[in-house]
């Protein structure tokens, strides 16, 4: 069976398919991947799916760079540090380069957020032992800060 998607897809079907985009576009900024992730369940071929949005991104209504520096905000402001935010981001088939360039737009202050998530969760106070150290050491690593973020966290400077 041919792959033409233009031929093979109806008026009706075409406007479900902009309609669904149009909706998530609304809400928020959404990466191609995502918008065809989830277009797939609602069993829209993903052909079809990719010839839509090419005509949202032309019109600039969908923009993978908008949804990276919105995601970049999002993130600083939940306090999720660089590590997990560039895994998020890749899994979101946004490349490392465009992620480069939305962190740079944003330019948080990564050791000023890790010493601020520390203190949000456990207080102004040092460790009283190792084991509590461990503990909010093994809490900054999972929020996504890098070693030397985390240092500077537990430092307190």
């Amino acid at each position: 069976m041919p792959c033409d998607s233009q031929s093979t897809m109806s008026d009706p079907d075409r406007k479900i398919i902009i309609d669904a985009i149009t909706r998530m576009l609304a809400r928020r900024e959404h990466s191609v991947a995502e918008i065809v992730k989830k277009l797939a369940q609602k069993e829209v071929n993903e052909a079809t799916a990719l010839q839509v949005i090419s005509e949202f991104c032309e019109a600039n209504l969908q923009s993978d760079e908008r949804y990276a520096e919105a995601k970049v905000r999002s993130s600083v402001s939940r306090g999720i540090g660089p590590r997990r935010l560039k895994a998020e981001l890749s899994q979101h088939d946004i490349s490392e380069s465009m992620t480069a360039q939305a962190i740079e737009e944003v330019n948080p202050d990564w050791y000023a957020l890790a010493l601020a998530v520390r203190e949000k969760k456990y207080g102004l106070a040092e460790p009283e032992d190792f084991k509590q150290r461990q503990k909010q050491m093994q809490f900054l690593q999972y929020r996504g800060f890098y070693q030397s973020q985390i240092q500077y966290a537990m430092s307190g400077d």
